[in-house]
């Protein structure tokens, strides 16, 4: 059975929102740095990088936790997370 593209799967749209959130969170950085009427363009490309690099290990973070719950067997995949083993 095919994926129907106009009805995308639920882990589709949870990647397609994670992302619009990310970039969200980013322009919504430049933006706050850019309103600033005493902040040239160098100033603002400093925080722009850092808030970049954040979304960027935000999104490593997130799929390898993906990863790593989806080769779980399917009885332990929905338990609740209860932190690190002692």
């Amino acid at each position: 059975m095919t994926p129907n593209p106009a009805n995308p799967t639920p882990n589709r749209k949870s990647r397609l929102l994670f992302a619009a959130l990310l970039v969200v969170g980013l322009v919504m950085l430049v933006a706050r740095t850019a309103s600033r009427p005493d902040v040239g363009f160098g100033e603002m490309l400093v925080p722009a990088l850092g808030g970049l690099a954040v979304a960027g290990a935000i999104a490593l973070i997130v799929r390898q936790d993906r990863r790593d719950r989806a080769a779980l067997p399917a009885t332990q995949r929905n338990r609740q997370d209860h932190g690190t083993p002692n």
